[in-house]
């Protein structure tokens, strides 16, 4: 980085799918807005995504390898994809992103903003305490809550949804899963660098201590409220990210063409490519309850070789300005399609695989504003439900109306700022 070294400078981490990426990139934006120099890490695909939003990319893992991560199907499966996330993602960026914000560190100058696969930037924080650290969380499964946990699985019974087993059941997810997969990496980290080894590393050590922001409204997780003393809500962030040249057909120089007839749209995310058989089932609702489609993928191999007439596909698009101009959509429960559909007020029905699209499914359907669908072949029956149901279209409505003009990447911006400034006042 070229800038002046008496700039503060925010050091962004986006570890994952355009999901993680597009609301880091929003608050990036923000940050150099108000003046900050900006790096982000994040994966080589979206490295011109960073570059047209002004700010300095630092791909950490290369096209071949986060290829290869998209191309394994076990990436979308509940406990096999949170292996490959946690130990393959996380612990593969520990030491290349430890090694590049020691290059990057201004003294007094940097602040440090994390996504919740960053646990280097955690490590940091505890080498040098001078160094704020603020935490993104993108969506409320971030967070243990005993009063209304979270949902993590599709399972009927889920020891960490109830009381009495919550404590001992987050207890051996992280001796069983969680520390084996992390604590070695971590540890071997801290003790280069003359730290005490940390255990239990996603109960209460991974959160920052200096700030951990919300990225979802208080409406949308109650529970989540004065849950830790550090924590700020600040809305959904909202932001579909700068186009790239593979995004639409016509290009990112031209128009976004928006759909006049009112279709569904499904799709299962721009980071999973094993949606055809997904597809094949979505035309065939499309022809049951004679509605145009449009299928939406992140990879060309994602559809069918034929879909029905009416029935159509399109590459990444952006679904804050897609959505209002549709029926309804089917989707994966990502936090950032979750979110825009709320916004737009149309009707969801979310089809969870991993991560955490059960709770934000849960979240949906609390709501009034959709339902969960567990088998594909009910997939046009819940579709003519949510399409036809008063209770579903008056809940829609009133979530939309919650809306309002505040812009979360500014909020977070400020928060950011805040921290920094209130650190650099006590040096």
């Amino acid at each position: 980085m070229n800038s002046s070294p008496h700039r503060r400078l925010a050091i962004l981490s986006a570890p994952g799918s355009r999901g993680d990426v597009n609301p880091m990139l929003a608050i990036g934006t923000e940050l150099k807005r108000r003046g900050y120099d900006v790096a982000i890490s994040l994966a080589e695909p979206y490295a011109d995504l960073a570059e047209a939003a002004g700010l300095e990319p630092h791909p950490l893992m290369d096209r071949q390898a986060f290829d290869t991560m998209l191309a394994d199907p076990a990436m979308w499966t509940l406990l096999r994809g949170m292996r490959r996330v946690i130990g393959g993602v996380a612990a593969a960026y520990l030491q290349p992103l430890f090694d590049l914000i020691r290059s990057l560190h201004r003294p007094g100058r940097t602040v440090l903003v994390s996504h919740p696969l960053d646990f280097s930037a955690r490590i940091f924080r505890d080498l040098d305490p001078t160094t704020p650290l603020v935490d993104v969380h993108l969506a409320p499964v971030m967070l243990r809550t005993p009063e209304q946990p979270a949902r993590l699985t599709p399972w009927r019974f889920e020891p960490t949804r109830h009381r009495r087993t919550f404590r001992l059941a987050y207890w051996l997810g992280d001796k069983i899963l969680l520390d084996p997969l992390l604590a070695g990496p971590i540890n071997r980290i801290r003790r280069q660098h003359g730290l005490a080894p940390v255990r239990r590393i996603m109960h209460r050590w991974w959160l920052s201590p200096d700030r951990v922001l919300a990225c979802y409204p208080e409406w949308f997780a109650p529970s989540t409220i004065d849950a830790i003393p550090q924590l700020r809500h600040v809305g959904f962030p909202l932001s579909d990210g700068p186009l790239s040249d593979g995004d639409l057909s016509d290009g990112p120089d031209q128009p976004l063409d928006l759909p006049t007839d009112r279709p569904l749209v499904f799709t299962a995310g721009s980071a999973n490519w094993h949606t055809r058989e997904f597809f094949l089932r979505a035309g065939e609702a499309c022809v049951k309850l004679d509605r145009p489609g449009l299928l939406l993928g992140g990879n060309p191999d994602c559809f069918p070789p034929s879909l029905p007439p009416g029935v159509r596909t399109q590459g990444y698009v952006p679904l804050g300005k897609l959505l209002p101009h549709c029926s309804a959509i089917v989707h994966h429960g990502g936090i950032g399609t979750t979110s825009q559909a709320l916004r737009a007020g149309v009707p969801q029905i979310i089809r969870p695989l991993a991560f955490d699209q059960f709770d934000n499914a849960d979240r949906v359907a609390a709501l009034g504003c959709g339902v969960c669908l567990h088998r594909d072949r009910d997939l046009a029956g819940k579709l003519a439900f949510v399409l036809n149901d008063v209770g579903t279209a008056e809940s829609t409505r009133r979530i939309r109306d919650r809306f309002g003009g505040s812009s979360a990447p500014q909020l977070a911006a400020d928060e950011i700022d805040a921290v920094l400034t209130g650190r650099i006042a006590q040096v």
